[in-house]
């Protein structure tokens, strides 16, 4: 199935913050995947933290989770499907135990125990959906502190701390009530997606030379940034795959 503005297990905690689906993140996130829809294409992963986590979350399986659960399999690059909106793809399963782990690998101490200690509920979220797409009672998050530096020949210079005392293993108990309200969420998601891309196909596109000069013209705001996206129907112009609202100055 086409992942092309639907919404995947990483994103499932922006449907969940305290605002709920009335949140700025949520209308951000209508634009991100009419956009990706519209370009035909995801966008590329370019952040630091998680270009270093998919380089490091298989070290962190064989190191450490094997170890500890010799029946995991390494499959991050499987998705599940829940329904044609929205999928999981979880890092690690074990069918022996009904588990499913998620890896995170914070590059610093201070990320580490900030984890540690205080658990973003997005980890959560993500992993009752991971759970649910593969009926799954059990859920972990593994914390892999591994480092990010390197010496001049590319090899990593890793911390001199004990492997056993730079990993954890949190466990994400089976909460039925958000799990049913998983794709429900990602259902009104759609219907709020595809009302603002009634919007987004209307758009103006311009070259880079008209929006240039509309810039002398008009005060131009990325669509996404708007506190409300959905209130700028006739005034939305589309440069370089890009939205943007153009207001008189």
């Amino acid at each position: 199935m086409d992942k092309l503005g639907g919404i995947g297990a990483s994103e499932i905690g922006k449907l969940f913050t305290r605002d709920g689906m009335a949140s700025k993140g949520v209308k951000t996130l209508c634009v991100e995947k009419c956009e990706e829809i519209l370009n035909g294409e995801k966008p590329r992963i370019n952040t630091v933290a998680m270009l270093h986590g998919l380089f490091n979350e298989e070290e962190a399986y064989n190191s450490v989770v094997k170890v500890f659960y010799p029946s995991a399999r390494y499959r991050s690059s499987e998705s599940v499907w829940i329904d044609s909106n929205c999928w999981a793809t979880p890092d690690i399963t074990d069918e022996e135990n009904s588990l499913v782990i998620d890896v995170k690998c914070p590059y610093t101490v201070s990320s580490f125990y900030k984890n540690l200690n205080n658990l973003p509920s997005s980890y959560m979220y993500q992993v009752q959906m991971q759970m649910l797409a593969m009926g799954y009672d059990n859920g972990m998050i593994c914390l892999y502190l591994t480092s990010n530096r390197v010496d001049g020949f590319g090899n990593k210079i890793e911390y001199e701390i004990d492997i056993n005392d730079r990993h954890s293993f949190i466990t994400i108990l089976k909460d039925e009530a958000i799990q049913k309200e998983i794709p429900h969420r990602v259902d009104v998601f759609v219907g709020m997606r595809d009302t603002l891309m009634v919007d987004l196909l209307n758009a103006i596109e311009v070259n880079d030379s008209e929006f240039f000069y509309i810039h002398k013209e008009k005060k131009i705001t990325r669509l996404k940034d708007k506190s409300n996206p959905f209130t700028w129907g006739g005034q939305i112009v589309r440069n370089g795959g890009i939205h943007y609202v153009a207001e008189d100055s």
